[in-house]
């Protein structure tokens, strides 16, 4: 994984469209794929009670020419997630 800059090694969780990770801050990074080429992402706050709403990112697109890597969203938030199988 990498965020703003930096590699960190990280559990991921797929589910259908999506996948989590836990962020070195504490917090719980969501992105759920919402149509091809097109997906939404979330934070969860590290002591967010169930049932709580996530911070919403807003739309991100994939990056052209770095495959795993989601940019956009607000403050032009981006991602990079290599997941092993």
């Amino acid at each position: 994984m990498v965020r703003d800059g930096a590699a960190f090694d990280c559990d991921v969780a797929l589910d259908g469209s999506g996948l989590t990770f836990a962020l070195p801050d504490g917090q719980v990074f969501a992105f759920a794929l919402i149509e091809d080429g097109v997906g939404v992402g979330y934070l969860v706050a590290p002591d967010a009670a169930p049932g709580s709403r996530p911070d919403e990112l807003g739309q991100m697109v994939p990056v052209p020419d770095k495959p795993g890597c989601w940019m956009g969203g607000r403050d032009d938030f981006s991602f990079c997630a290599q997941v092993a199988q």
